[in-house]
Protein backbone atom coordinates (compact mmCIF):
# COMPACT_ATOMS: atom_id res chain seq x y z
CA UNK A 1 0.00 0.00 0.00
CA UNK A 2 1.10 3.30 -0.98
CA UNK A 3 -0.76 6.34 -0.44
CA UNK A 4 -0.37 10.34 -0.43
CA UNK A 5 -2.00 12.61 1.73
CA UNK A 6 -2.47 15.86 0.69
CA UNK A 7 -3.23 18.32 3.44
CA UNK A 8 -5.06 21.56 3.26
CA UNK A 9 -1.80 23.74 4.11
CA UNK A 10 -2.75 26.93 2.01
CA UNK A 11 0.52 28.69 0.80
CA UNK A 12 2.96 25.85 2.82
CA UNK A 13 3.53 22.35 2.40
CA UNK A 14 1.90 19.09 4.61
CA UNK A 15 1.76 15.61 3.55
CA UNK A 16 1.34 12.74 5.02
CA UNK A 17 2.73 9.63 3.14
CA UNK A 18 0.93 6.26 4.41
CA UNK A 19 2.39 2.51 3.56
CA UNK A 20 2.22 -0.92 5.35
CA UNK A 21 -0.85 -2.40 4.39
CA UNK A 22 -4.76 -1.83 4.73
CA UNK A 23 -5.28 -3.41 8.36
CA UNK A 24 -1.47 -2.13 9.48
CA UNK A 25 -1.23 1.47 7.82
CA UNK A 26 1.79 2.93 9.19
CA UNK A 27 2.42 7.02 8.69
CA UNK A 28 4.99 9.83 7.99
CA UNK A 29 4.00 13.34 8.29
CA UNK A 30 6.01 15.80 6.24
CA UNK A 31 6.05 19.12 7.15
CA UNK A 32 3.07 21.28 9.10
CA UNK A 33 1.86 24.14 6.60
CA UNK A 34 1.99 28.03 8.44
CA UNK A 35 -0.47 29.48 10.44
CA UNK A 36 -3.48 28.23 11.21
CA UNK A 37 -3.30 24.86 9.20
CA UNK A 38 -2.56 22.64 12.25
CA UNK A 39 -5.71 24.09 14.24
CA UNK A 40 -7.91 23.86 10.68
CA UNK A 41 -6.64 21.15 8.52
CA UNK A 42 -3.93 19.08 9.73
CA UNK A 43 -4.87 18.13 13.48
CA UNK A 44 -8.17 17.03 12.40
CA UNK A 45 -6.24 14.26 9.46
CA UNK A 46 -3.89 13.28 12.33
CA UNK A 47 -6.90 12.87 15.03
CA UNK A 48 -8.85 9.96 12.72
CA UNK A 49 -5.30 8.29 11.77
CA UNK A 50 -4.91 7.83 15.87
CA UNK A 51 -8.94 6.99 16.46
CA UNK A 52 -8.15 4.38 13.70
CA UNK A 53 -5.16 3.41 15.74
CA UNK A 54 -2.38 5.20 13.86
CA UNK A 55 0.65 6.73 14.98
CA UNK A 56 3.40 8.96 13.30
CA UNK A 57 6.49 6.67 12.36
CA UNK A 58 8.46 10.30 11.99
CA UNK A 59 7.78 13.26 11.49
CA UNK A 60 9.92 15.58 8.68
CA UNK A 61 10.62 18.50 9.01
CA UNK A 62 11.93 19.55 5.47
CA UNK A 63 14.11 22.62 5.75
CA UNK A 64 13.26 25.73 8.40
CA UNK A 65 10.87 28.37 6.93
CA UNK A 66 7.47 29.22 8.60
CA UNK A 67 5.10 27.99 5.84
CA UNK A 68 6.64 24.11 7.04
CA UNK A 69 7.51 24.20 10.64
CA UNK A 70 4.52 26.09 12.04
CA UNK A 71 2.08 23.10 12.19
CA UNK A 72 4.42 21.30 13.48
CA UNK A 73 5.25 23.17 16.30
CA UNK A 74 1.72 23.53 16.93
CA UNK A 75 1.43 19.90 16.99
CA UNK A 76 4.58 19.15 19.22
CA UNK A 77 3.31 21.96 21.49
CA UNK A 78 -0.23 20.38 22.10
CA UNK A 79 1.32 16.92 22.99
CA UNK A 80 3.54 18.70 25.38
CA UNK A 81 0.54 19.86 26.94
CA UNK A 82 -1.48 16.73 27.27
CA UNK A 83 1.67 14.63 28.29
CA UNK A 84 1.84 17.36 31.09
CA UNK A 85 -1.38 16.91 32.42
CA UNK A 86 -1.43 13.19 31.86
CA UNK A 87 -4.19 13.35 29.02
CA UNK A 88 -4.63 11.40 25.67
CA UNK A 89 -2.04 12.16 22.92
CA UNK A 90 -3.33 13.55 19.90
CA UNK A 91 -1.45 10.97 18.42
CA UNK A 92 2.09 9.35 18.95
CA UNK A 93 5.26 10.94 17.23
CA UNK A 94 7.99 8.13 17.48
CA UNK A 95 10.97 9.84 15.74
CA UNK A 96 11.49 13.76 14.16
CA UNK A 97 13.81 14.23 11.00
CA UNK A 98 14.99 18.18 11.17
CA UNK A 99 18.20 19.63 10.19
CA UNK A 100 18.63 22.20 12.84
CA UNK A 101 20.44 25.90 11.19
CA UNK A 102 23.61 25.19 13.36
CA UNK A 103 23.60 21.83 12.72
CA UNK A 104 23.72 22.07 8.99
CA UNK A 105 25.53 25.32 8.73
CA UNK A 106 27.38 25.42 11.52
CA UNK A 107 27.51 27.94 14.65
CA UNK A 108 29.69 30.39 12.81
CA UNK A 109 26.94 31.26 10.42
CA UNK A 110 23.99 31.06 13.41
CA UNK A 111 25.96 33.67 15.52
CA UNK A 112 26.89 35.69 12.25
CA UNK A 113 23.27 36.06 11.64
CA UNK A 114 22.17 36.69 14.91
CA UNK A 115 24.82 39.19 15.52
CA UNK A 116 23.73 40.85 11.94
CA UNK A 117 19.95 41.36 12.80
CA UNK A 118 21.03 42.85 16.95
CA UNK A 119 23.58 45.53 14.63
CA UNK A 120 21.04 46.58 12.12
CA UNK A 121 19.05 47.70 15.41
CA UNK A 122 16.60 50.40 14.16
CA UNK A 123 16.48 49.59 10.03
CA UNK A 124 15.40 45.94 11.25
CA UNK A 125 11.87 46.19 10.89
CA UNK A 126 12.41 47.64 7.12
CA UNK A 127 14.09 44.47 6.64
CA UNK A 128 11.19 41.67 6.53
CA UNK A 129 13.18 39.19 4.71
CA UNK A 130 15.69 38.97 7.39
CA UNK A 131 13.55 39.32 10.28
CA UNK A 132 11.35 36.13 8.80
CA UNK A 133 14.43 34.19 8.74
CA UNK A 134 15.71 35.01 11.94
CA UNK A 135 12.21 34.08 13.03
CA UNK A 136 11.96 30.78 11.42
CA UNK A 137 15.70 29.80 12.67
CA UNK A 138 14.26 30.27 16.42
CA UNK A 139 11.31 28.04 15.03
CA UNK A 140 13.61 25.55 14.26
CA UNK A 141 15.75 25.35 17.33
CA UNK A 142 12.08 25.02 19.43
CA UNK A 143 10.75 21.91 17.39
CA UNK A 144 13.90 20.41 18.96
CA UNK A 145 13.56 21.25 22.07
CA UNK A 146 9.94 20.25 22.02
CA UNK A 147 10.84 16.74 21.01
CA UNK A 148 13.94 16.50 22.91
CA UNK A 149 11.23 17.39 26.05
CA UNK A 150 8.59 14.50 24.57
CA UNK A 151 11.46 11.86 24.37
CA UNK A 152 10.97 11.69 20.21
CA UNK A 153 14.71 10.79 19.16
CA UNK A 154 16.11 13.54 16.43
CA UNK A 155 17.46 12.04 13.16
CA UNK A 156 17.65 8.45 14.66
CA UNK A 157 20.53 6.39 12.34
CA UNK A 158 22.20 9.27 11.29
CA UNK A 159 25.29 10.11 13.79
CA UNK A 160 27.68 10.79 14.26
CA UNK A 161 27.02 14.26 12.69
CA UNK A 162 23.07 14.10 13.35
CA UNK A 163 22.50 15.39 9.87
CA UNK A 164 20.59 13.88 7.62
CA UNK A 165 22.41 14.33 4.04
CA UNK A 166 22.81 12.09 0.87
CA UNK A 167 25.91 11.15 1.62
CA UNK A 168 25.63 9.84 4.96
CA UNK A 169 22.32 8.29 4.02
CA UNK A 170 24.17 5.71 1.63
CA UNK A 171 21.68 3.32 0.29
CA UNK A 172 17.86 3.08 1.06
CA UNK A 173 15.86 3.04 4.48
CA UNK A 174 13.50 0.36 5.00
CA UNK A 175 10.25 0.24 6.79
CA UNK A 176 7.95 -2.79 6.02
CA UNK A 177 6.52 -2.43 2.08
CA UNK A 178 8.11 1.58 2.36
CA UNK A 179 11.78 2.12 1.18
CA UNK A 180 13.46 6.02 1.70
CA UNK A 181 16.17 7.18 -0.46
CA UNK A 182 17.89 10.58 0.33
CA UNK A 183 18.62 12.84 -2.19
CA UNK A 184 19.32 15.93 -0.44
CA UNK A 185 20.74 18.00 0.89
CA UNK A 186 24.67 16.35 -0.11
CA UNK A 187 27.48 17.89 1.67
CA UNK A 188 29.20 19.96 -0.85
CA UNK A 189 25.84 21.76 -1.19
CA UNK A 190 25.34 22.54 2.63
CA UNK A 191 29.56 23.71 2.39
CA UNK A 192 28.70 26.03 -0.65
CA UNK A 193 25.47 27.39 1.70
CA UNK A 194 27.56 27.65 4.32
CA UNK A 195 29.74 29.71 2.10
CA UNK A 196 27.19 31.74 0.35
CA UNK A 197 25.25 32.56 4.14
CA UNK A 198 29.47 33.98 4.96
CA UNK A 199 29.79 36.27 2.18
CA UNK A 200 26.44 37.66 2.67
CA UNK A 201 27.17 38.36 6.33
CA UNK A 202 30.64 39.85 5.67
CA UNK A 203 28.65 42.32 2.93
CA UNK A 204 25.78 43.20 5.40
CA UNK A 205 29.16 44.22 7.35
CA UNK A 206 30.48 46.35 5.30
CA UNK A 207 27.62 48.14 4.71
CA UNK A 208 25.82 48.62 8.26
CA UNK A 209 29.83 49.76 8.98
CA UNK A 210 29.63 52.46 5.89
CA UNK A 211 25.93 53.54 6.82
CA UNK A 212 25.21 52.00 3.04
CA UNK A 213 22.39 50.91 4.19
CA UNK A 214 20.24 54.74 4.84
CA UNK A 215 17.30 54.45 2.23
CA UNK A 216 14.31 51.95 1.36
CA UNK A 217 15.29 50.76 -2.09
CA UNK A 218 19.05 49.78 -0.74
CA UNK A 219 17.68 47.99 2.57
CA UNK A 220 15.17 45.84 0.43
CA UNK A 221 17.95 44.85 -1.85
CA UNK A 222 20.45 43.50 0.87
CA UNK A 223 17.52 41.67 2.45
CA UNK A 224 16.59 39.79 -0.62
CA UNK A 225 19.79 38.53 -0.74
CA UNK A 226 19.65 36.26 2.32
CA UNK A 227 20.86 32.74 0.78
CA UNK A 228 17.89 30.13 1.39
CA UNK A 229 18.75 26.81 3.56
CA UNK A 230 18.59 23.23 1.42
CA UNK A 231 15.92 20.92 2.44
CA UNK A 232 15.51 17.13 3.46
CA UNK A 233 14.66 15.84 0.08
CA UNK A 234 14.08 11.94 -0.65
CA UNK A 235 12.61 9.35 -2.63
CA UNK A 236 9.48 6.91 -1.25
CA UNK A 237 8.99 3.47 -2.50
CA UNK A 238 6.71 1.22 -1.96
CA UNK A 239 4.90 -1.82 -3.50
CA UNK A 240 6.18 -0.69 -7.68
CA UNK A 241 5.24 2.82 -7.15
CA UNK A 242 7.34 6.32 -6.13
CA UNK A 243 6.49 9.71 -5.02
CA UNK A 244 9.37 12.01 -5.12
CA UNK A 245 9.02 14.71 -2.01
CA UNK A 246 11.30 17.67 -2.43
CA UNK A 247 10.41 20.46 -0.20
CA UNK A 248 11.46 23.64 -1.16
CA UNK A 249 14.64 22.17 -3.63
CA UNK A 250 16.40 23.57 -6.51
CA UNK A 251 15.78 21.84 -9.61
CA UNK A 252 19.64 21.33 -9.80
CA UNK A 253 20.04 20.07 -6.38
CA UNK A 254 17.06 17.50 -7.24
CA UNK A 255 18.75 16.18 -10.33
CA UNK A 256 22.20 16.25 -8.29
CA UNK A 257 20.76 14.50 -5.20
CA UNK A 258 19.18 11.95 -7.96
CA UNK A 259 22.47 11.05 -9.79
CA UNK A 260 24.44 10.85 -6.73
CA UNK A 261 21.88 8.18 -5.56
CA UNK A 262 22.36 6.25 -8.84
CA UNK A 263 18.13 7.11 -9.48
CA UNK A 264 19.50 8.83 -13.09
CA UNK A 265 19.09 6.78 -16.34
CA UNK A 266 21.91 6.75 -18.63
CA UNK A 267 20.33 9.69 -20.67
CA UNK A 268 20.16 12.00 -17.70
CA UNK A 269 16.51 11.29 -17.06
CA UNK A 270 14.41 10.07 -14.37
CA UNK A 271 10.91 8.67 -14.27
CA UNK A 272 8.47 8.99 -11.26
CA UNK A 273 4.21 8.00 -10.42
CA UNK A 274 4.25 11.38 -8.54
CA UNK A 275 6.74 14.48 -8.19
CA UNK A 276 5.47 17.04 -5.29
CA UNK A 277 6.83 20.37 -7.57
CA UNK A 278 9.38 22.25 -4.94
CA UNK A 279 8.47 25.36 -3.27
CA UNK A 280 4.77 25.61 -4.20
CA UNK A 281 5.57 25.96 -7.91
CA UNK A 282 8.02 28.52 -8.17
CA UNK A 283 9.87 29.31 -11.24
CA UNK A 284 13.10 29.95 -9.65
CA UNK A 285 13.23 26.07 -8.42
CA UNK A 286 12.43 24.87 -12.22
CA UNK A 287 13.12 25.53 -15.64
CA UNK A 288 11.23 23.52 -18.90
CA UNK A 289 14.70 21.42 -19.22
CA UNK A 290 14.19 20.34 -16.08
CA UNK A 291 10.85 18.30 -16.48
CA UNK A 292 11.82 17.19 -19.80
CA UNK A 293 14.41 15.37 -17.51
CA UNK A 294 12.42 14.61 -14.55
CA UNK A 295 9.27 13.25 -15.73
CA UNK A 296 5.79 11.99 -13.76
CA UNK A 297 2.05 10.89 -14.28
CA UNK A 298 1.06 12.83 -11.77
CA UNK A 299 2.29 16.34 -10.05
CA UNK A 300 1.52 17.47 -6.91
CA UNK A 301 1.26 21.72 -6.10
CA UNK A 302 0.88 22.82 -2.41
CA UNK A 303 0.13 26.58 -2.91
CA UNK A 304 -3.07 29.05 -2.61
CA UNK A 305 -1.74 31.89 -4.85
CA UNK A 306 0.22 33.60 -2.22
CA UNK A 307 3.81 35.05 -3.84
CA UNK A 308 1.90 34.05 -6.88
CA UNK A 309 2.62 30.71 -6.49
CA UNK A 310 2.28 28.42 -8.24
CA UNK A 311 3.86 30.99 -11.11
CA UNK A 312 2.49 30.74 -14.93
CA UNK A 313 5.38 29.29 -16.15
CA UNK A 314 6.32 26.51 -14.03
CA UNK A 315 2.96 25.30 -15.00
CA UNK A 316 3.32 26.02 -18.87
CA UNK A 317 6.76 24.73 -18.89
CA UNK A 318 5.17 21.40 -17.19
CA UNK A 319 2.14 20.99 -19.55
CA UNK A 320 4.25 21.59 -22.48
CA UNK A 321 7.19 19.37 -21.98
CA UNK A 322 4.54 16.42 -21.48
CA UNK A 323 2.77 17.06 -24.36
CA UNK A 324 6.19 17.61 -26.38
CA UNK A 325 6.70 13.48 -25.31
CA UNK A 326 3.26 12.26 -25.65
CA UNK A 327 2.71 11.96 -22.15
CA UNK A 328 -1.22 12.51 -20.53
CA UNK A 329 -0.67 13.87 -16.90
CA UNK A 330 -2.50 15.10 -13.57
CA UNK A 331 -1.66 18.21 -11.95
CA UNK A 332 -2.84 17.89 -8.19
CA UNK A 333 -3.40 21.57 -6.92
CA UNK A 334 -4.87 22.40 -3.68
CA UNK A 335 -6.55 25.67 -4.42
CA UNK A 336 -7.58 26.89 -7.32
CA UNK A 337 -5.40 30.41 -8.34
CA UNK A 338 -4.96 33.03 -11.04
CA UNK A 339 -1.81 30.42 -12.34
CA UNK A 340 -4.33 27.66 -12.66
CA UNK A 341 -6.59 29.77 -14.37
CA UNK A 342 -4.47 31.13 -16.59
CA UNK A 343 -3.14 27.88 -17.93
CA UNK A 344 -6.65 26.30 -18.04
CA UNK A 345 -7.68 29.46 -20.39
CA UNK A 346 -4.13 29.26 -22.36
CA UNK A 347 -2.91 25.84 -22.54
CA UNK A 348 -6.35 23.65 -22.85
CA UNK A 349 -6.32 20.06 -20.43
CA UNK A 350 -8.15 18.64 -23.79
CA UNK A 351 -5.12 19.76 -26.41
CA UNK A 352 -2.14 19.76 -23.51
CA UNK A 353 -3.34 15.81 -22.57
CA UNK A 354 -3.36 16.81 -18.98
CA UNK A 355 -6.10 16.61 -16.08
CA UNK A 356 -6.26 19.19 -13.64
CA UNK A 357 -7.65 17.96 -10.43
CA UNK A 358 -8.24 20.65 -7.73
CA UNK A 359 -9.11 20.17 -3.31
CA UNK A 360 -12.82 19.92 -2.49
CA UNK A 361 -13.71 23.77 -0.83
CA UNK A 362 -13.67 22.90 2.78
CA UNK A 363 -11.86 19.32 2.72
CA UNK A 364 -8.95 19.06 5.27
CA UNK A 365 -7.01 16.73 2.42
CA UNK A 366 -6.73 14.96 -0.55
CA UNK A 367 -5.61 11.53 -1.00
CA UNK A 368 -3.66 10.33 -3.82
CA UNK A 369 -4.51 6.61 -4.07
CA UNK A 370 -1.12 4.59 -5.80
CA UNK A 371 -0.88 0.78 -4.19
CA UNK A 372 -4.22 -0.04 -2.35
Amino acid sequence: MLNLHIVQAQHGDSLLLEYGTPPEPRYILIDGGPGTVYKDHLQAVLKQIQKAGGALEQVVLSHVDDDHVKGLLDLMKELKRQQEKNEPLTIDVRALWHNSFSDTLGPEVEDGFAKFLENSGEISDLMPLSAAEGKSIAQGDELSNLAVDLGVPINPGFDPSCIITVDQAGGPLSEENLELRILGPSLQNLEKLRQDWLDWLAEQEEKLSAKDLLDDKAIGDADASVPNLSSIMFLAKADGKTILLTGDGKGDDVLAGLQQANMLEPDGTCQVDVFKLPHHGSQRNVSPEFFRRLTADKYVISANGKYGNPDPPTLQWLVTAAKEQGRAIEIWITNPTDGTRELVDKYPPDEYGYRLVEMESGAHEMILTLAA
